[in-house]
């Protein structure tokens, strides 16, 4: 299939966002051209969830039967049981089944490698994926100021009419299009430890069993909180051990030349020394960790206010437009709602060369607000997970902050965001009134 459209769409990234992008865009008929700095599509990254949110967004996109395919069980009820560090480990909070047993709130878990994989296999003919291609600067052509002009590590060059930015978190074209102003990116405070451990070492180490299963579960304690629940059929526990130096949260990072290893590789003994005021069970979970890897967490704090460069047809999507702390486990889901938004925008009738720069003012409009709201909404709920919440640390106040704290990120309809951002195109004279986006 030759393209549709009068303009090209080079996306540097082939990750979650990118992919999806990808997909979209080239099943409307433009012409895709993916950079992806390392020698495939794949990705060294741990486990993540992928909310209900956006479970329906891929469904929508066709593209779910192939995620499903690599995830843990398929779609499932995923919701926390909230206990106490300290012994002995009672339940401060659960979610009532009842409101959330419907096929809409229904989540996935499964390793980011598998998403990405999942992903690639359904990338139409039609998209070029170009490998070992680091992008390092991002400018207006020479030939026309409006392209787009890609430089690469190895010396190479790409023009396009669009250029979308799926590069995470240490983002090049986020740092080319913001300039001075791509200062948001900080370190968090927050470190974590993350290990996988077969369950029959945990239950021989004398953890209760219903610890382990069938809830994903939430360990409170001061400034510091667990992760754990099981995968692979309940084989195999995935645990993650925040904690975070409040004192010194959200410094900014700083040059990139000046940063550290984000990921290093962290002893048992300096995990169980930092959770010494959890109980039994809790310490008996970090005990089995043989080597765990410690993870300095860095974001975008506060977030961006445009994910669009004024000059340039450029957008960022994903973790580059708004990477967050991890505590609602809703990074990936955010991204693929950038993704469907703005591969739907592109590709609507409507949308040519020439109003290229309304459409993406478009995107920016819809999904800043929605995203900002999650990455807040992330770092808030870590805030109470660990004693910080707006209404205190004793059990009440954090009864009170976790109540539906996932309902307005699992409850919200894509299309919705996508229509704003057409009526809004309409109301601007972008668009005529005729046709609305293929929902």
């Amino acid at each position: 299939m030759g393209s549709q459209k009068d303009f090209t769409v080079a996306i540097v990234g082939g990750g979650i966002a990118g992919l999806v992008c990808a997909v979209g865009l080239a099943r409307a008929g433009i012409q895709v051209d993916i950079f992806e700095a390392a020698s495939k599509y794949g990705d060294i990254g741990a486990g993540i969830g992928v909310g209900p949110n956006a479970v329906k967004t891929l469904e929508l996109m066709g593209i779910l039967d192939e995620v499903v395919a690599r995830s843990e069980g398929g779609p499932a009820l995923r919701l926390f049981r909230f206990t106490r560090g300290e012994d002995p480990h009672d339940v401060i909070y659960e979610y009532p089944p009842g409101p959330y047993s419907k096929s809409e709130t229904m989540g996935l878990g499964l390793h980011r490698a598998a998403f990405i994989d999942a992903l690639s296999s359904v990338l139409p003919d039609v998209v070029r994926s170009h490998f070992n291609k680091r992008c390092v600067s991002v400018e207006s052509s020479h030939a026309s100021n409006d392209r787009v002009l890609l430089r690469f590590s190895d010396g190479s060059i790409h023009e396009a009419d669009i250029v979308l930015g799926a590069d995470g978190i240490k983002s090049v074209v986020r740092m080319e299009v913001l300039g001075e102003k791509d200062d948001r990116l900080v370190n968090t405070g927050t470190r974590a430890y993350r290990g996988v451990m077969p369950v029959q070492r945990l239950l021989d180490a004398g953890i209760k069993e219903e610890m382990l299963k069938p809830w994903p579960r939430c360990w409170m304690g001061q400034e510091k909180h667990i992760i754990s629940y099981p995968i692979q059929d309940g084989s195999l526990h995935n645990v993650v051990a925040f904690t975070t130096d409040f004192a010194n949260a959200m410094v900014p990072a700083g040059p990139q030349a000046s940063w550290a290893a984000w990921v290093t590789r962290a002893s048992r003994e300096e995990v169980l020394e930092d959770f010494k005021e959890f109980g039994q069970d809790a310490r008996a979970l970090l005990s089995c960790m043989e080597a765990p890897s410690k993870w300095a967490i860095h974001g975008l704090y506060p977030p961006l206010e445009t994910y669009v460069d004024g000059r340039l047809n450029v957008a960022l999507v994903g973790d580059a437009a708004h990477a967050m702390l991890p505590h609602l486990g809703s990074g990936a889901s955010a991204c693929v709602e950038d993704a469907y938004v703005l591969s739907s925008l592109l590709g609507h009738p409507q949308t040519r060369l020439d109003n290229l720069s309304a459409v993406l003012r478009a995107y920016d409009r819809v999904r800043v607000p929605r995203a900002s709201f999650i990455a807040n909404a992330s770092k808030r709920a870590g805030d109470v997970y660990e004693g910080h919440g707006p209404s205190g640390p004793n059990d009440e106040g954090r009864r009170k902050d976790l109540n539906m704290i996932w309902e307005p990120i699992w409850r919200y309809d894509v299309r919705e965001g996508l229509a704003q951002a057409v009526d809004a195109l309409v109301k601007d004279g972008a668009f005529a009134d005729s046709e609305k986006a293929t929902l």
